[in-house]
């Protein structure tokens, strides 16, 4: 991270440059529907850019948007009336680097040690993106200091990012939208919002009903074959094209039987119920069109484990491999997630199953042989017998480094419920651009790191470090 003022505080929601942030910073952040009229854009620019943003709110996306897009950034970079200036990663405005360029001009531009490049915008193209995309890239910096006065500023020969956003699954994540609670559905939200910040559900959810659809094996007989997925495809959507929170209709009804709207539901049971339709849909799927669509639900969340049985005596093995979408681990022992998942995997003497050979006693351990790309631990909080009552125990865990099998996960998201088995309320915390935000119900803000970690968890969901 590049400071330039000395006295401007660390903030704790930025990561730091060494996170893969190819993944997650997009070329162009993902189009919306835009909001019409914008106060904040209005007052701080011209009336050149005024007319320029009312024809570009009313264009369709394509390559003269762009272009309109740059030259609205040039006419907003103009307004002096902007005191801050902020370094933004290139991704973000490369049309607008690209379009200096060829008139002749060149942007001011910031590298630092390690090459990457960053441009410099004002305060009203930041609040631009920010109302366009209703997202806003990170800030690297601020100054606010005049740009002609900034001698540690260079400029620098430009390598254009040609890469397009049909390339970059960081285009799939989605608009910070909240969801309206009309009932108990605060457990439904919270697996919803959990499994909406991971980009690659998004992207295998969006590619698999655009493609069958495109090749017309969705019609309105086959709709019913994939009812929870394509209920998850058009949230998407809903998600994509709104500024204010949502309802979850189309999954509240799908859902009914299982999980009636007036009672209190477990949010474990929702992700489990949710992710075993839509997994089954792509299997019916596959099979009554002859198609040999990919598994994402298999591909994203599934490991296997192997149960092994070994006599004490003669040493007979009896081995047995299963797939698992979750992990539920014990808490009563252990204080940290760490030792949870080591008390999971040890060995164990089995009082209830004596050897089909000689009748010795048998010793049971689990060994992991497949790891999936988002680890979802469940830490079992709700205890049934010999009474029932919920654990508060204190459990800490990790956030940039947790080993397991033989990688590492970084947190992606935590869910949290309060309250008891009678009553309570369920939230998540969860990851997007770069930063961490609180998603309770129709509230979405944005909070620190040290926020997250002093959760009592209840899922967590870990994301695999491709190249740690």
């Amino acid at each position: 991270m590049i400071i330039f003022d000395s006295q401007m505080k660390h903030n704790e929601n930025i990561e730091d440059e060494s996170e893969d942030k190819q993944l997650y910073v997009p070329l162009f952040p993902m189009r919306k529907k835009p909001s019409i009229g914008s106060s904040q854009i209005s007052s701080q620019s011209t009336s050149q850019s005024t007319q320029m943003l009312t024809q570009y709110r009313s264009m369709q996306d394509s390559n003269e948007k762009r272009e309109l897009e740059a030259a609205i950034i040039k006419e907003l970079m103009k307004d002096k009336r902007s005191s801050e200036f902020y370094a933004v990663q290139e991704n973000w405005i490369s049309q607008y680097k690209l379009y200096l360029y060829q008139n002749g001009e060149r942007p001011s531009i910031l590298d630092n040690n390690n090459c990457t490049q960053y441009i410099i915008v004002n305060e009203a193209v930041w609040i631009f993106f920010k109302q366009e995309y209703k997202a806003h890239p990170d800030i690297i910096c601020k100054q606010k200091h005049s740009r002609n006065n900034d001698k540690r500023s260079k400029t620098v020969e430009p390598t254009i990012n040609r890469q397009t956003a049909s390339n970059s699954q960081s285009n799939y994540e989605l608009p910070l939208i909240g969801m309206k609670n009309d009932s108990y559905y605060c457990y439904m939200h919270s697996g919803l919002q959990s499994l909406l910040s991971i980009a690659d559900l998004n992207y295998f959810i969006i590619k698999y009903i655009q493609r069958i659809s495109k090749q017309q094996l969705l019609d309105k007989k086959k709709q019913n074959i994939v009812s929870f997925t394509k209920a998850y495809f058009d949230l998407i959507d809903q998600i994509k094209s709104s500024t204010v929170p949502i309802k979850i209709n189309t999954i509240k009804t799908l859902i009914i039987n299982q999980f009636h709207p007036k009672n209190q539901h477990d949010c474990h049971e929702f992700l489990l119920y949710l992710l075993g339709h839509i997994e089954d849909e792509i299997l019916n799927f596959n099979k009554d069109t002859k198609s040999t669509y990919i598994n994402f639900v298999e591909q994203i969340f599934k490991g296997k484990l192997q149960t092994n049985i070994i006599c004490q005596l003669c040493k007979n093995k009896v081995k047995q491999i299963e797939p698992f979408l979750t992990l539920s681990l014990a808490i009563s022992q252990s204080k940290t997630l760490e030792s949870c998942l080591d008390e999971f995997l040890k060995e164990e003497t089995l009082k209830d199953y004596k050897c089909v050979k000689c009748q010795s006693s048998c010793v049971k351990s689990l060994q992991i042989v497949s790891i999936p790309q988002i680890l979802v631990l469940h830490l079992k909080r709700f205890q049934f017998l010999p009474q029932c009552h919920k654990n508060n125990k204190a459990i800490t865990y990790p956030i940039d480094i947790l080993n397991f099998g033989n990688k590492t996960y970084r947190l992606r998201a935590v869910i949290v419920h309060t309250g008891n088995l009678q009553s309570g309320h369920y939230f998540t915390f969860a990851k997007r651009y770069h930063q961490w935000f609180l998603f309770n119900d129709e509230t979405v803000k944005a909070v620190t790191k040290k926020q997250v970690l002093m959760q009592a968890a209840y899922i967590l969901f870990y994301q695999i470090n491709e190249n740690p």
